[in-house]
């Protein structure tokens, strides 16, 4: 802690908008490049954490001192989600250097600085320097108040959407005409238009009656609609108490987290399953008789379980009495996601977004990462349960571990007579759409070669990556490709070397004690556009290579640092018993009891 130093260069309270600003001075290291400082918001009931923009961070002349400055503003009436106003909180604040991570980091104000703002918020440093009081000394209960305003705000609204929707009926002539000449490109066109030109004539008039009336009109934004209307009609009806809903749209059958808790909660008596489960729905994409299906066991389902982003989960209230599980599908803490994501994205429109803010609860592996998933979600710190991830159960199952290594060689048995070597590296791009990986960096040949025979290799691609290596025709016996074939989890009881780089699915592997080699050729580029919650060189359990020279040299000197492992897999597993099931079952019974 002696290291470090905080200051505060500024703090200023302004229309309920908190801006602060940074600087940390302390010892340097140049393989941390990215230090994080996060502060937290406590109201007595609790606990927000929510990250600092890093604007700069570099070391002085003398190569052994650093020093960072960070800033950030946030809208106080968004930092506890749909709470009214609180009368008073106290923030603090949190450094991470490396494996440093100083919690309640004290800290000093700048040489003659004032803390400046409006007057009804009081501020007030604690004695030792490690938190900052503020009183609201104008606090009433608003939420009448505020219940009374969104009410008279909503019919002015609603009226003048009425105007503007009778101004823009009696301009359809003329946005029909337009859209007639637009055919000729006689007039401009609609953004995007590009399509054959009957549905194009269909969107240059719904474009031009939603820019007019600033409101979205199609077929989608009918079906939310319709689906928001049926909702409320459902919450007319009780809730069932004894009603637990398995909802995914990545999955189409009862798999990964929400079929072990399944197998676990089935075997109690009296309880009510619904599920829903369809990989083909994204978003407003939904059918309209899922969606009505969806919002009636919304509605009455005492409790909801999800495992990953639910687009129209958001887009409607939490009925009081149900409860949201979001048992999320990943292992860890490894790349940023949601609102831990301020570093690369400095907006208030994020800080007021509804994505994932209405669970009631989290799974993580550990409590070492449950401030990273809480923060992640936008979630107070005690919703983040670390319950142990219950899809990992099979890693301590003796018996599936023999079944999927007798299926496999069934299947490939000529691989049995080899080591095998897995390579899984994740995608590069922006998700599902531009996702891709240069397969050029991974020569299959070379890599087989030097290998000397002692391995075949299994290629797993991301399901984003598109491309796929070109397998050598000589080598085509020890060299598959089960990109689109296999679960990943399963093939790694058969993977006696790993090859990755930012993939999640380290964690696993590390259940199973499997070197780990990172091949992390564009580590300086993924860090600035996508970042990590810890030092991606401090903390990947097995050896970094940057070149595909040094992974060649590394598989032939069998050099993977293999001793990692282990406080890794400690460090990011609170219980290794395969019970996590159980223990995520049991939470889940307690609150619907509760």
């Amino acid at each position: 802690m002696d290291n470090y130093k905080l200051t505060v260069l500024e703090l200023n309270i302004e229309k309920d908008n908190l801006k602060i600003q940074l600087e940390v001075e302390g010892i340097y290291t140049p393989v941390i490049r990215a230090p994080k400082l996060a502060i937290f918001f406590d109201n007595g009931k609790e606990i927000r954490r929510i990250p600092i923009m890093v604007l700069s961070y570099y070391p002085k002349k003398d190569l052994k001192t650093f020093v960072l400055f960070a800033e950030h503003t946030y809208d106080l009436n968004y930092i506890y989600y749909a709470e009214e106003e609180i009368e008073k909180f106290s923030i603090y604040f949190e450094f991470i250097y490396g494996d440093d991570r100083i919690h309640h980091m004290p800290f000093q104000l700048e040489k003659g600085m004032k803390i400046s703002g409006d007057k009804k918020y009081k501020v007030k440093p604690s004695s030792e320097n490690t938190r900052l009081s503020v009183v609201n000394s104008q606090y009433r209960p608003v939420r009448v108040v505020n219940e009374i305003v969104d009410l008279g705000t909503s019919c002015i609204r609603g009226l003048w959407d009425l105007v503007l929707i009778i101004i823009t009926i009696f301009l359809s002539p003329i946005f029909l005409v337009e859209a007639v000449l637009e055919q000729f490109r006689c007039a401009a066109s609609a953004p995007k238009n590009n399509v054959q030109r009957g549905k194009r004539f269909l969107n240059h008039v719904r474009w031009r009656y939603g820019n007019f009336s600033r409101m979205e009109f199609g077929v989608k934004r009918a079906k939310l609609n319709l689906f928001k209307f049926y909702y409320k009609a459902m919450c007319l009806r009780r809730i069932k108490k004894n009603r637990i809903l398995f909802l995914s749209n990545r999955r189409d059958e009862l798999s990964g987290n929400l079929g072990y808790v399944y197998e676990v909660l089935r075997q109690r008596q009296g309880l009510d399953f619904v599920y829903l489960l369809d990989s083909s729905v994204e978003g407003k994409e939904m059918k309209l008789s899922t969606s009505f299906k969806l919002a009636e066991y919304l509605a009455t389902s005492r409790i909801i379980l999800v495992d990953d982003f639910y687009f129209m989960l958001y887009k409607i209230p939490k009925r009081k009495g149900t409860s949201i599980f979001q048992l999320w599908h990943a292992c860890g803490a490894f790349k940023t996601f949601g609102f831990s994501r301020a570093n690369f994205i400095k907006s208030k429109k994020k800080q007021r977004e509804k994505s994932h803010r209405n669970y009631d609860y989290t799974i993580v592996s550990s409590q070492e990462i449950a401030d990273f998933y809480a923060e992640g979600f936008g979630l107070s710190i005690e919703k983040a349960k670390a319950t142990g991830i219950p899809r990992t159960d099979i890693f301590f199952d003796v018996e599936y571990k023999k079944r999927m290594q007798e299926e496999f060689y069934k299947h490939y048995p000529k691989l049995k007579e080899k080591k095998i070597l897995m390579f899984a590296p994740t995608f590069r791009g922006q998700g599902k759409v531009s996702g891709y990986y240069p397969v050029f960096r991974f020569d299959l040949k070379k890599v087989y070669e030097a290998l000397n025979g002692e391995y075949a290799i299994i290629i797993k691609h991301h399901p984003f990556v598109q491309d796929r290596n070109e397998i050598p025709e000589e080598y085509k016996e020890y060299i598959i490709d089960l990109s689109e074939e296999a679960e990943i989890n399963d093939l790694l009881f058969v993977t006696d070397l790993l090859v990755t780089d930012y993939s999640s699915v380290i964690f696993e592997a590390a259940l199973l004690d499997i070197p780990m080699l990172f091949y992390a050729f564009d580590l300086h580029q993924y860090i600035s556009t996508r970042g990590f919650y810890y030092e991606y060189e401090l903390f990947v359990p097995g050896k970094i290579v940057d070149s595909e020279k040094a992974m060649l040299t590394a598989m032939e000197e069998k050099d993977f640092e293999e001793e990692k492992i282990q406080n890794f897999k400690t460090r990011f597993f609170d219980d290794l018993d395969g019970k996590s099931s159980e223990r995520v079952a049991e939470l889940i019974l307690d609150t619907m009891n509760g």
